[in-house]
Formats: C-alpha cells, structure tokens, sequence
C-alpha cells in the first residue's frame, strides 16, 4: 500500500503570480480593509502551523515526494523548471514554497505534479473572472460549470502523475487547494492520510 500525506491549503496573495494586483483591487470592493488583514494574518499563521508541524514531523525526508498546486511538470526533471518556480514564488514571499525550499534542504525530492494546458485554461478563466469585476458567486451557470470542469481534470491529471511517480518504498505529501477533491480519483492502493488534520471550512487570501 502506497502512502500519500495530503496538506490542504490556502493560497496567500504571494502565490497569485500577475493576477494579485487585480484581485486586490477586486477585493477591495468587496471587503473591508479590516478583514483583508485579519485574513492575511490568519493566513500567515496557518502556515506557520504547518511549518511547524512538519519540523515537529517524523517524516523520512530522503524518501519524501513532495507534490504542490499549481507546479506543472515539464516532463524532463533535468531542465529544474519546477525547482525555478519553487524558487521564484519563494523569493517573492509565498511561504508554501519557501516550505517546499527547506524540505529540499532535508533532501526530499520535488515532482512536478500539473498539467500546464490545464493550468492556463484556468489561470485564462480566472483572468477574465477578474478583469470584469466578477465575483465567483456571481458568474454565470456555464463559467461555474467550466471552472469545475478544469479542477475536475486537473484532480484526475494529478492522481494519475501520483500514480506514475509514487512507488511503494517512497512516501508522497501533496500541497493541494482546499477545492480539490483527490481523494475521490487516487488508484485504491494509495493510503491518505492528514497529518494536520482536515479543515473545516475555506477562507482566502
């Protein structure tokens, strides 16, 4: 039985790439300046639990994948793309990649986990959510049923590199957005587990 540890979480404003200057502003529309930071904050310290609690872990890092959202794979692992995204997001504040940095440095291994069409359409998708104004809850029935086309995929995309990559003497641990429903897709010798529990609810950055 193959085991993956599986770590829900929430996006901050430093892994939105171009998008966090237009859903800033979309945001401050929406909320007041109050909830913004009560919200980073409480971001910050989600991650700060889960950095925590893997220093607290007992993890055999030699023998960790590491998967993450949003970190396509370019199919040739000796290019290092996905180690220059890692290190690029992590340079510019985003402390889930700054957390993938020092499980490098624990001698864990990055697999590059998404498909990059898909990762585009969705990144398209939310751009034109975005540059018009749109809140989610107020798109359109087709616009949801698109989005929850693409996460549907993009789930699948991901089980099956999971399924691919992960042999029985490695032990996986995947960085996954709360939407995601993975669980539901994996191949039935894959073992999930939490480590820090599941959530409860979502929130944004």
């Amino acid at each position: 039985m193959r085991r993956l540890s599986m770590i829900p979480i929430v996006h901050s404003r430093h892994d939105l790439g171009s998008l966090e200057g237009p859903i800033n502003a979309l945001k401050a529309t929406l909320f007041s300046p109050q909830s913004i930071v009560t919200t980073r904050v409480a971001i910050d310290h989600f991650w700060q639990a889960i950095f925590d609690g893997l220093r607290r872990s007992d993890f055999d890092f030699p023998n960790l994948y590491v998967y993450q959202d949003g970190l396509p794979t370019t199919g040739d692992p000796h290019q290092g793309i996905e180690l220059r995204i890692v290190e690029d997001l992590a340079s510019k504040g985003s402390q889930n990649h700054r957390i993938i940095q020092w499980l490098l440095q624990q001698n864990a291994a990055l697999v590059g986990t998404e498909s990059v069409d898909l990762l585009m359409e969705e990144y398209e998708l939310a751009r034109r959510f975005v540059t018009k104004g749109l809140h989610v809850h107020d798109a359109d029935d087709d616009r949801v049923s698109l989005s929850n086309s693409i996460r549907e995929r993009r789930d699948q995309f991901i089980a099956t590199r999971i399924h691919q990559t992960l042999s029985p003497d490695r032990h996986g641990l995947i960085f996954l957005g709360l939407l995601h429903r993975l669980e539901a897709v994996l191949p039935d010798d894959i073992r999930v587990d939490y480590p820090f529990g599941r959530p409860r609810s979502a929130f944004s950055a």
